[in-house]
């Protein structure tokens, strides 16, 4: 009897263990995405200031440039700017401008893989940045593709400049990774 009272205490004990673990492994992935939003913030914050200071074609021209770091997070590949007009063409993005500067959304995607043509609306996303912009700006979650065309959750924080209300900027991070998507609801607002 004591042999079992010992194994069932063991037991116990390595049932604690694992929740513990698995109740870091939250802590650690809301920290981490605590993180990803205040970078977000950040540069999207500081593009609006210097769209102010330096002007807007300075400003696009910078984010285009992928040598220059002013407008991106030098620690993580996916922390960068993007500046859209309302009509959905990218004016500047921070990671791939030869892929999307001069394009729609729509196009990207359509370019990339065709068979996401009902899939990922390009227009429906640009239209909830372009409502959350003009209304204050804030975060909007949307689907989104990575270059080989996996489908996986988003949430960026658009705001739009001062004197430009037909154009807004974003920053964002994944929600979900690529390595772990699973279908993600229709875009939303918070």
């Amino acid at each position: 009897m004591l042999t079992m009272m010992k194994l069932s205490g063991s037991v116990l004990v390595m049932m604690v263990v694992v929740m513990l673990q698995q109740a870091l492994d939250v802590v650690d992935a809301t920290s981490h995405q605590m993180q990803k939003r205040a970078i977000a913030e950040l540069l999207v914050d500081s593009t609006l200031k210097a769209i102010e200071t330096d002007g807007l074609d300075v400003v696009l021209g910078q984010i285009n440039n992928l040598n220059n770091t002013r407008f991106r997070d030098t620690e993580d590949v996916n922390g960068y700017v993007v500046a859209f007009a309302n009509n959905g063409t990218c004016l500047a993005h921070g990671q791939r401008p030869g892929d999307f500067v001069g394009r729609t959304t729509e196009d990207v995607i359509l370019a990339k893989i065709p068979e996401l043509k009902d899939k990922l609306d390009g227009w429906k996303i640009n239209t909830l940045m372009v409502e959350k912009a003009q209304a204050g700006g804030g975060w909007v979650t949307y689907n989104w593709i990575t270059p080989t065309g996996v489908v996986y959750e988003k949430n960026s924080l658009v705001k739009q400049p001062k004197d430009y209300k037909d154009m807004y900027v974003l920053s964002g991070y994944d929600v979900t990774t690529p390595e772990d998507v699973a279908p993600a609801p229709d875009p939303k607002e918070e």
